[in-house]
């Protein structure tokens, strides 16, 4: 085979063709497939470090798109010379930029689970176009309520209150989170609901959250955020929501109202219950929760503090109201009509506890 080929090449192209019988030339910037990429690629990462400066993580992946000119140079060279099998342009492009880029940001490439992916676009005269997306992180945690909300809303409907309750709570988190985290994407995802009215203490009422596109990862292993009486205690990160969620139990303190004096007996017919099993109706159809234990202590003639112990998601207010959604309820226990003034979640659970404390 002739020496003396129409190609000028350079040295790095030469040893990825790995033609034997071809005697390599220096370095040049006029060479026929890559038009001297291999100077430019320290250039493209320091690039790609800007973009990336504001961004805290720890693992990233790099793509690439590279303009057909330099796939068709090489195609040419490769038919010229009956080269098949070996490693293409891109293939050692994205090597050599991850490897550069790698040692610059003092970061690891992830291939199945990067926290960034950063993706350039490459063109003819080597102008570059860098696309940043970075992987989503979902944060499993519990939030305490120590202060009542003041409801303003003329509409006093239960499931308003508990929706007015919620959004005020995932307004807080989120611009929280979208401050802590630099994200403007984050959804909120709470394990039961409570009135603006209701502390919740203990350990917190579970909830997930999912951030997408932050440019923060390194996040330490538990934190906490506190801001006008919620503290979210964060204490996981997840790979994704959970397949269902947890079984959870909680106890609920309420204080309620009668019609009519209470005595002695009526409270006592009230502990001596046993485990109940109420079945209330939502728009999606009859649904079934436990009680497992109740409770109670006299306030005042017509009012008692009721303290239960019962699945999550027990609509509390329901049950003492009386409302038609709810069967048993605590009127028909007491042979009362019954009011809820407010109640409190003590505490909450998972299964895997060995009980609720009293």
């Amino acid at each position: 085979m002739k020496r003396n080929f129409l190609y000028k090449l350079c040295n790095w192209c030469l040893k990825r063709q790995n033609v034997k019988s071809y005697s390599p030339n220096e370095i040049v910037e006029d060479c026929q497939i890559c038009h001297g990429f291999e100077s430019q690629i320290e250039k493209i990462c320091k690039n790609v470090l800007q973009v990336t400066k504001d961004y805290r993580y720890d693992t990233f992946q790099i793509g690439l798109t590279l303009d057909h000119s330099f796939y068709d140079n090489e195609d040419k060279f490769r038919s010229r010379f009956r080269i098949r099998g070996k490693e293409n342009i891109k293939t050692s492009i994205l090597r050599d930029i991850r490897k550069k880029f790698s040692k610059l940001s003092n970061k690891r490439v992830d291939s199945s689970s990067p926290e960034i992916t950063i993706n350039l676009q490459i063109g003819k005269k080597f102008e570059t176009n860098v696309i940043m997306s970075s992987k989503t992180m979902v944060l499993s945690g519990r939030y305490i309520k120590t202060k009542r909300l003041k409801v303003t809303s003329n509409d006093s409907r239960n499931g308003d209150r508990l929706d007015l309750n919620q959004h005020h709570i995932e307004n807080v988190l989120r611009i929280k989170l979208s401050n802590l985290l630099q994200s403007n994407s984050i959804t909120y995802w709470p394990l039961g609901k409570e009135e603006p009215r209701s502390l919740v203490l203990g350990n917190g009422r579970p909830f997930y959250v999912s951030i997408k596109n932050s440019k923060i990862f390194n996040l330490k292993e538990t934190f906490s955020i506190r801001s006008s009486g919620l503290v979210f205690n964060i204490k996981d990160r997840l790979p994704t929501y959970p397949a269902a969620p947890p079984f959870y139990i909680k106890k609920v303190k309420a204080l309620v109202s009668v019609s009519e004096k209470i005595v002695t007996l009526d409270s006592d017919f009230i502990q001596n219950t046993g485990i109940k099993l109420v079945e209330f109706v939502t728009q999606r159809g009859k649904n079934w929760k436990f009680v497992y234990d109740m409770q109670v202590k006299l306030k005042s003639p017509r009012k008692f503090e009721l303290t239960m112990i019962c699945d999550n998601g027990f609509p509390v207010r329901e049950f003492i109201d009386g409302r038609g959604s709810t069967s048993t309820c605590l009127s028909d226990l007491i042979h009362k009509e019954c009011s809820c003034d407010y109640f409190d979640i003590m505490n909450i659970v998972s299964e895997d506890d060995c009980q609720v404390s009293k």
